[in-house]
């Protein structure tokens, strides 16, 4: 987690000693009123009031100080987590304790700094028990305050760790989708291209070339999560020459995508997916030749060819639209629509819009 430019204990020391002193002075000016205190006033004038808020600040910041070094030691052999009651118990009465005994040397060197006859053989305990009663209970709010402060930070930094954690799993998990997206086709492609070798040997070059086309661009995106919708479309350009070439004039697909979408991106290999998903799972024949669009509106791609399903379905049916699903989900990305009537069916991708 980014650390702060000043760290909690700086905080508490440039604002919250000062803030505290100057409270517990307000405050016990008016709770604890004696006539001794008339002449002590009215002696030293203005010097007596810097005096006790010189006093207050002093005492707030030693009790500062001590608090961070109660804590530091009790962390040390008692943790919060473990007994935090008697965590709880322990740090206040030692606190406390600590608290009253500056307050009774604060109230003991109003005797010797200011050396009034009255104060010589005076009672302290009417001013000590309301004094120690205030200072206690600011003591306690401050360790409150502090160790409150040190829990916030500590469960803010294990929230940003959590979702790391969690972010590092999403990429993992992507990752590992992203792996099952090689082409299904890989040997029908070697058999078409061996058949070409022997037919039509400049026919086959060419598809050769297209074939590295595909490959080349399976290999290069495969440990990205996105891709622009232009790359997206140059590869699926390369993959329906392949696929022209198996099945000729048995598939057309027709693509219409404005220019002003192809800065849109989409988990990589998606568009090549939708085609795949078409193509194995419908016959494709003289009789029944298959037709794909690809459209682009609406911040969605619509990939949508008529419905012809195969009598036997492939191993795997359905995998392609499950693997799509899931890492749209996973980015966060709206849902995935998938459209199936008796003569159509679409599969209708958002097109994201990611600035890092």
């Amino acid at each position: 987690m980014k650390q702060p430019i000043l760290s909690l204990r700086s905080w508490m020391r440039l604002f919250g000693m000062p803030i505290f002193g100057v409270l517990l002075y307000i405050i016990s000016f008016f709770l604890v009123s004696d006539e001794t205190f008339d002449q002590y006033y009215d002696q030293y004038g203005i010097l007596a009031y810097l005096y006790d808020i010189a006093i207050a600040v002093i005492w707030s910041a030693i009790n500062l100080e001590i608090s961070f070094i109660i804590t530091d030691s009790f962390d040390r052999w008692l943790s919060w987590t473990e007994k935090p009651l008697t965590r709880f118990f322990l740090q206040s009465v030692v606190q406390l304790v600590l608290t009253v005994i500056l307050v009774i040397a604060c109230l003991i060197s109003y005797r010797y700094v200011f050396q009034l006859e009255a104060w010589q053989n005076y009672d302290i305990t009417p001013i000590f028990l309301p004094t120690a009663i205030l200072a206690g209970f600011m003591s306690l709010m401050m360790m409150g305050l502090h160790v409150g402060s040190h829990f916030l930070y500590r469960w803010q930094a294990s929230q940003l760790e959590a979702e790391q954690l969690k972010q590092a799993n999403l990429e993992s998990q992507i990752h590992m989708l992203t792996q099952q997206l090689d082409p299904h086709f890989l040997f029908n492609n070697f058999n078409t291209l061996a058949s070409l070798i022997q037919e039509n040997p400049k026919q086959a070059n060419q598809f050769l070339a297209r074939m590295s086309d595909v490959y080349r661009y399976v290999l290069q995106q495969r440990d990205k999560k996105l891709a622009t919708l232009a790359e997206e479309l140059d590869m699926i350009k390369a993959y329906v020459h392949l696929l022209q070439e198996r099945f000729g004039e048995r598939i057309s697909i027709d693509i219409q995508v404005p220019h002003t979408l192809l800065s849109k991106q989409m988990p990589v290999l998606t568009l090549q997916n939708l085609v795949e998903n078409a193509v194995k799972h419908n016959v494709i024949n003289s009789e029944y030749p298959l037709y794909i669009s690809i459209k682009a509106a609406d911040g969605h791609l619509k990939v949508t060819n008529n419905y012809q399903p195969k009598q036997q379905p492939e191993m795997g049916h359905r995998m392609g639209l499950k693997n799509i699903r899931e890492r749209y989900q996973l980015l966060g990305a709206p849902a995935v629509l998938i459209k199936q009537g008796e003569k159509e069916f679409s599969v209708s991708v958002p097109l994201l819009d990611v600035t890092n």
